[in-house]
Parts: structure tokens; C-alpha cells; sequence
């Protein structure tokens, strides 16, 4: 994952013209079977009414193309409006974007921060002016309410990737580890996962620690040092938080590194061939897509009386684990 922070200030300016646009008439419609009204179901009158609002923190990220692309299936096929904004990475746009959406009364906000203490704030003003918000593929802190949040459990992510690492390193070794940005929610919770996995492991050490900031020249720049201070049998495996390893992957194997196994998260088009070509170990796969039709469906299911239909306080879903065995199995999550 990168995080693309130029022009930034512009882009704050931009997505709030774009939101300036929305109609106020996309406030929350009576509640379906209200007096005098029709149920709201896909495609009716009513559910052209309702207008999502979702901010998210980095629209340039390669991963939340799918999720938007899902997200924007998922609203035409219900029929309701949906606005999707970039948040511009930094926090004070993702909490300029969510006070706009506050402003224009959206039906429902969906938010997906990159720091989830720093939004709640602005959350616990679209409590108070009783919107309903939802969390999607990144959490929101404590201190503020939301309904539900859609994604996958990073926490569980970062324990398949203990899984994998031990399945690799069966003797044990020295391992690298890669965090994405820190103190990102998601970084966080899959550091906690794979630590608490292998602690009771004492033949597995983690000599060196960077972040890649889910940037794959960072990732890139990391390896090679990491290459270049452990020579041969004295690092056994690196272990990246995110995809963009993959072409760092490659490069070990290319520079006859063999005896580094590279283990990466999420499952785009670029660590699927890693895998099948045997640099990459294996990976653990988050789908975006889903994530994108999940967050559209909650919101909907919860302003349209089928409130049951919401599980809370969390929609998870499934986290396969993928090696070469099974790599043929799962398509790609994305193209990247």
C-alpha cells in the first residue's frame, strides 16, 4: 500500500467542492413502513432517497480499487446514491471530508481512516447529529459509536502470517519484519497477531525491524539492506505486513538469495505469480471487493428496517491462507 501525500492540500479542496454538490434532500428518509410510506427495498423510489457518504483516507492506494469498485456495484445494484471521497491521507482532511458529509446530511457516513484514535472526534459529531457511521477495512477508536465495521480481522492477519512463517521456518531462524505505516490500525493489530503467535517460538528471532509505509520502493530500498548487513545464513526469512514485497521478493531470489523465504500480506495479481514462481512463500488473502459491497449493504440494511441483517460490532470475513498449493484456487484480489 503507498500513500501518496502530494498535493494533498488541493485534493482537501476538491473532494469538499465535490461534496459541496450534494443535494440536501438526501437526508435519512422515514424509517421503511413509516405512516404513509412504502417499505424501502432495492431500486424503489424510496431507496433513491438515500445518499452514503464514504470517506476514504487514500483513494490512490492500490487496494482500494477493488473495494471502491464494489462499493460503487453493490450502490447500483440497491439503487441509492453513493459518494465516495478521497480523505488525502493526512488527518485533517479525513476529518474536513466527514464534516462536510455532517453538513450535507448524509443518510449514512462510511468511513475507512488511517488513524482511528484521530477521527473519533469528528465521529461523535455525526452522533450527535444522529447519523449513522460505519467502519470499513480500517477500524475506528474507542470514544465514538458506529454500527458495525466490515472488513477482516487484522489481528487474525497477523496470526496467519506467524502461521505461515512457522510452516516456513520449521526449524526456526532469523527473521526481518516489515510494518506498513505506523500506527495505522491495521499495522498495529498485525504485529500484535504474529508476535503473540510465535512467542512461544524460541527458535524463531526477529533480528531487524523497518516499515515500508506499504510503499513498494521502501520495501524494495528495506530488503537490500537487510540483504546487504546479513549474508548468507544468518537471515532465513523476511515477513512483510502488506504486498508491496513482491517485487522485493523477486529481487532476492534474482540475486541468488535463496535461502531467504519472503512472506508477504494480501493476495493482488503481483503476489499471486510470486507465489506460483516460487520468490514468495505465501501470503494471507484479504479480498477488497467484498469489503466494498459490505459496507454499502450494511449501510442500507440498517436504514431500511432489516437492522438484524447487520452484525455487530463487527462483519468479518474470511482470511484465507495461500502457498503454492493452493495458489491456483484464488483468484487475484486485484490487479497490482
Amino acid at each position: 500500500m503507498r500513500i501518496n501525500k502530494v498535493g494533498r492540500l488541493a485534493s482537501v479542496f476538491m473532494a469538499l467542492a465535490v461534496v459541496a454538490g450534494c443535494s440536501s434532500s438526501a437526508a435519512t428518509p422515514p424509517p421503511a413502513g413509516a405512516s404513509g410510506t412504502a417499505p424501502t427495498t432495492a431500486g424503489s423510489p424510496a431507496a433513491a432517497n438515500l445518499h452514503f457518504c464514504w470517506m476514504i483516507f487514500d483513494t490512490s492506494i492500490p487496494f482500494y480499487t477493488n473495494l471502491i469498485k464494489g462499493a460503487n456495484d453493490q450502490a447500483t445494484k440497491l439503487g441509492v446514491k453513493l459518494d465516495i471521497v478521497n480523505g488525502t491521507a493526512e488527518l485533517t482532511g479525513q476529518i474536513a471530508v466527514v464534516q462536510q458529509f455532517i453538513t450535507q446530511k448524509c443518510s449514512a457516513i462510511i468511513i475507512s481512516t488511517s488513524d482511528s484514535k484521530g477521527i473519533v472526534p469528528v465521529v461523535k459529531q455525526a452522533n450527535d447529529a444522529q447519523i449513522p457511521v460505519f467502519a470499513v477495512n480500517l477500524g475506528i477508536g474507542t470514544g465514538a459509536d458506529f454500527v458495525t465495521y466490515v472488513g477482516v480481522d487484522d489481528y487474525q492477519f497477523g496470526v496467519n502470517q506467524g502461521k505461515l512463517l512457522m510452516q516456513a521456518l520449521p526449524n526456526g531462524g532469523k527473521v526481518a519484519y516489515m510494518n506498513g505505516k505506523i500506527g495505522v490500525d491495521a499495522q498495529i493489530q498485525r504485529k500484535a497477531g504474529l508476535m503473540d503467535t510465535i512467542k512461544s517460538q524460541t527458535n524463531i528471532t526477529i533480528v531487524a525491524e523497518g516499515t515500508a509505509n506499504w510503499d513498494s520502493a521502501a520495501a524494495l530500498a528495506l530488503t537490500q539492506d537487510w540483504l546487504s548487513k546479513y549474508a548468507k545464513g544468518s537471515l532465513d526469512a523476511i515477513v512483510d505486513q502488506g504486498p508491496e514485497g513482491a517485487t522485493a521478493a523477486k529481487y532476492v531470489t534474482d540475486n541468488g538469495r535463496t535461502d531467504v523465504k519472503y512472506i508477504v500480506g494480501d493476495f493482488p495479481q503481483s503476489v499471486k505469480d510470486g507465489i506460483a514462481a516460487g520468490y514468495i512463500y505465501g501470503t494471507t488473502d484479504q479480498d477488497p471487493y467484498p469489503q466494498g459491497t459490505g459496507g454499502v449493504q450494511a449501510a442500507f440494511d440498517w436504514l431500511t428496517g432489516n437492522k438484524s441483517a447487520v452484525k455487530q460490532p463487527k462483519m468479518l470475513l474470511d482470511l484465507p491462507i495461500i502457498t503454492k498449493d493452493n495458489v491456483d484456487k484464488y483468484p487475484a484480489a486485484w490487479n497490482g
